[in-house]
């Protein structure tokens, strides 16, 4: 069930539109409700109702108990047995797989004693198992949010015996170090991290350290604080030799990237995370499938300084797959299916139980996919999948203590005949770009290597351009500076004023500037064009704010062909002119948000409906944001200039009205922000004439909730449980929904598409959690915590503490909500008076919500919640 994406806010320019096409063109499968129908060639596997095309068999293997914890890691070894993880703290196991026709029965799991262990206190839970698995070069390779391992059997027992730390990593939580591959070459391996643990000090990069936000106006932190602090460069990717002594990062800013995977041409891919807060905003970027090439940078940054794809000093996706949490990913040439899947890429979604293929096709050095649903089920939470050496398809699910299962799929349909298809008909552009690569980390080309280069800056193909001037990058400044001003050819003078803006000495901006203002603007082409908006705007980051005579020649040299016939370049030219503070970039984009519209975004409703994310984002589909409107209003917020009373009371009219629209958790909050940063910046007279239009929105009013009869009781999971021994049945819907307001659960979480933002949406579940999972989250809410709602405790240098979600932080101040009520309720501190910030391992959620309710109140609320809000369910039917 594939969504069918229409771009929402800023579109892709010219240039990319073959890539965005393909996107656009994701075909949509009527899957099969039963077994036996034969719609599209799906049907539904009788015994683990998963759905999958006709030909293929899905097989559970194996039901994990608990005791051996729930898996997110998997690795075969030589002898084609498979080595699991549990996430938390139940261990390593070693899995026997029934041979061909055997019974699952026989499936043997034995427990591995010795791994290395150094768990974190998670909420309640002591998380510190393995999150990546490798058996190469006659050893197992383990990551975990700690270390990289080395593991052998040094006396050929069958069992471990070495046991080495490699390297010490951050803990990142479930954005730690994830999967582990082997080189395309055969010669080393491959380690993907999370952007929360950090690149470990030390190791060498391909590209030169020079990692800034580059975010041309002020950036907006996540409204619910989500990783405020982490800094570029973000998520990342590191070339290990197989000793762990040689590290070197190869590409970086991803955001939750969690395994790799070669095509047969040896090229280097992975599937990065979205953040579903961010739905409805000009930031959201979904997941993704990325062309992992040498010295890559994928632009994630925090808030609203995450990069648009088409920057210029970053690459593009291959594929924008939508929203979910991509895990386990590889390509079916490591399969025993049929010919058209061999050189198809198997990418896994935990949130919405599905798992899908990505066609490829080669777009000069690179490529662009085409994906189609391969098989689903509910729930069908992949936490890690590999073609095994019999050539079938294993995955996992589990994760976050989730009930944990191993599957295999096979193909059992007629042998096929046909060769896979080969993908080199770009070699050469591939050859090239590789020939340029070799430049990277390392100065050693000298002024070789910046003759060699050069040309390419201006060539057609996108990363070739980028190949090129990372190369250039890498070599003495001394050698390329002059040749930047001694260009003539518009691409080489943009690509070469960028590589010169991340590097150069600030004294240089006339000069960039000046060189920049013979590139004539109404030559070039679009994605040229936007290149040239982003060095103007990298030599504004990077190098200071313009004199005023140089910022009036940028803007005369703008202002012409500012609005432009596509929304990309529109956006563009208005960030940089309303950071030039131009005088008629208020009044033209005014006129241009009154003149677009909101686009339709459709994503298939089945998918989304598996997962209580999909609940935002099937709102936002009825209520659609026009999020390239918001990017204009985030421009305009804090320009001063020629500002007439008719526009600012429509600016402020429509940033209330779009309060009213639908997005993710943080879509109210940034709507919030930009109209408090408006405010602020409001001169007063200004201020006085529209203050009918600024009012404040409040949260949801407590005083006004209803209140359980009771009489209280000390509710606990077990005393609570015992009320449920009878089954759930002849419950009262009305009432379960009036406790849902009664307990605050309102004020803090969404359910049927209202509430609060600052906790998880709950609803659905009741389709994916147990009722004594649903009471251990309600009366002990400390016991596990996503690492999303994590509040912090802030130690300051005369003994206090500040006890809160941090909604952001920077050099000069911190800010934390206390209360979880009310986000907008902040407690500030200089950071200066900051000793030390960290997570704090109690949920900001209080534990007591259920003590005012009696019997009736409680099973009526457990019933509210089990529904998903359905008063059909059968928990409301007579007993």
């Amino acid at each position: 069930m594939n969504p069918v994406l229409v771009t929402e806010g800023i579109s892709l320019p010219s240039s990319f539109a073959r890539r965005v096409s393909l996107t656009l063109a994701i075909a949509l499968p009527l899957l099969a409700a039963s077994k036996g129908e034969d719609e599209d060639g799906y049907e539904l596997d009788a015994d683990t109702r998963i759905t999958l095309p006709h030909g293929f068999d899905a097989e559970l293997l194996y039901e994990v108990p608990p005791a051996q914890g729930s898996w997110v890691a998997m690795a075969f070894d030589p002898k084609g047995r498979l080595i699991v993880s549990d996430q938390d703290d139940k261990g390593v196991f070693r899995v026997t797989l029934p041979k061909e026709g055997a019974p699952a029965s026989t499936v043997e799991v034995e427990s591995l004693k010795g791994f290395p262990y150094l768990p974190i206190d998670w909420g309640r839970r002591r998380v510190g198992g393995a999150l990546g698995f490798l058996y190469a070069f006659d050893s197992l390779y383990m990551s975990s949010m700690k270390g990289f391992y080395r593991i052998r059997d040094t006396d050929g027992d069958d069992t471990f015996d070495e046991f080495t730390l490699l390297r010490k990593l951050g803990v990142g939580y479930e954005h730690s170090a994830h999967s582990i591959i082997v080189s395309e070459d055969g010669e080393a391996l491959y380690l993907v991290s999370g952007n929360h643990s950090p690149l470990p000090e030390g190791v060498p990069s391909l590209q030169p350290p020079v990692w800034q936000q580059d975010s041309l106006l002020a950036a907006m932190p996540d409204p619910m604080g989500h990783a405020v602090g982490i800094r570029p460069p973000a998520g990342w990717v590191c070339r290990i030799s197989p000793d762990g002594s040689d590290w070197k990062m190869i590409a970086s800013g991803f955001r939750n990237a969690v395994d790799l995977a070669l095509n047969r041409e040896g090229e280097l891919f992975t599937f990065d995370s979205d953040l579903e807060f961010d739905i409805g905003s000009p930031w959201y970027r979904p997941t993704r499938v990325n062309h992992v090439t040498s010295a890559s940078e994928f632009g994630w940054r925090h808030g609203s300084a995450k990069w648009p794809e088409y920057f210029a000093d970053s690459n593009g996706a291959v594929i924008n797959v939508g929203p979910g949490s991509p895990t386990g990913i590889g390509f079916g040439h490591h399969s025993n299916f049929p010919g058209e899947y061999q050189d198809k890429l198997f990418i896994c979604d935990w949130t919405f139980g599905t798992l899908y293929t990505v066609e490829m096709e080669e777009d000069g050095s690179s490529y662009t996919g085409t994906k189609k649903e391969f098989l689903h089920g509910n729930p069908l939470n992949i936490a890690a999948m590999r073609f095994g050496p019999d050539g079938h398809m294993y995955f996992v699910i589990g994760g976050r203590n989730t009930a944990s299962k191993l599957y295999r799929i096979r193909y059992t349909g007629e042998k096929e005949q046909g060769e896979p298809r080969q993908l080199v008909r770009n070699q050469a552009l591939r050859d090239l770009r590789h020939s340029l690569e070799r430049y990277h980390g390392s100065r050693a080309g000298g002024s070789g290597a910046v003759l060699e280069c050069w040309p390419y800056l201006s060539h057609p193909d996108r990363d070739i351009r980028y190949a090129a001037r990372l190369a250039i990058e890498n070599q003495d400044l001394s050698l390329w500076q002059e040749k930047v001003f001694a260009e003539q050819g518009a691409g080489g003078i943009i690509y070469g004023t960028i590589a010169l803006c991340r590097h150069g000495d600030p004294l240089l901006s006339g000069r960039i500037l000046e060189k920049l203002a013979t590139v004539p603007y109404e030559a070039l082409e679009r994605s040229d064009r936007l290149a040239l908006l982003r060095a103007y705007s990298l030599c504004f980051i990077r190098m200071g704010k313009p004199t005023e005579a140089q910022a009036g020649a940028v803007i005369a040299k703008l202002e012409p062909h500012y609005p432009a016939d596509e929304e990309t370049e529109n956006a563009e030219l208005c960030r940089v002119l309303c950071y030039l503070d131009s005088a008629q970039v208020v009044g033209k984009t005014i006129a241009l948000m009154k003149s677009t519209h909101a686009k339709t975004v459709e994503y298939d409703n089945r998918m989304l409906e598996r997962h209580e994310y999909g609940e935002a984002i099937l709102k936002m589909m009825g209520n659609t944001p026009n999020t390239q409107n918001i990017h204009y209003a985030y421009c305009l917020r804090r320009v001063s200039n020629r500002w007439t009373l008719a526009d600012r009371e429509y600016y402020f009219g429509w940033l209330n009205e779009s309060l009213a629209k639908n997005g993710g958790k943080s879509f109210a909050g940034y709507i919030n922000a930009i109209r408090a940063d408006a405010i602020t910046h409001l001169p007063p007279d200004a201020a006085a004439a529209i203050s009918a239009l600024l009012g404040d929105i409040a949260p949801v009013d407590l005083a006004n909730l209803p209140v359980a009869k009771g009489p209280p009781v000390a509710w606990t999971v077990d005393s609570a449980m015992k009320l449920f021994e009878s089954g759930l049945e002849g419950r009262d819907f009305e009432n379960g929904k009036k406790m849902f307001s009664a307990g605050r659960c309102v004020a803090c979480h969404r359910f049927e598409g209202s509430g609060g933002y600052s906790g998880p949406d709950l609803g659905s579940v009741g389709s994916r959690y147990a009722i004594r999972d649903i009471l251990v989250a309600i009366c002990e809410p400390s016991q596990s915590i996503s690492e999303q709602y994590q509040a912090s405790e802030v130690t300051l240098k005369d003994g206090g503490t500040l006890y809160g979600r941090v909604i952001y932080r920077n050099d000069e101040e911190i800010a934390v909500a206390p209360n979880p009520f009310n986000f907008r309720d902040l407690a500030k501190m200089p950071m200066a008076k900051v000793e030390k910030v960290e997570l704090s391992q109690i949920s900001m959620m209080p534990p007591g919500t259920l003590f005012t309710m009696n019997k009736d109140e409680l099973m009526d609320l457990i019933a509210y919640l089990v529904s998903g809000g359905d008063p059909k369910n059968a928990a409301f039917g007579k007993k």
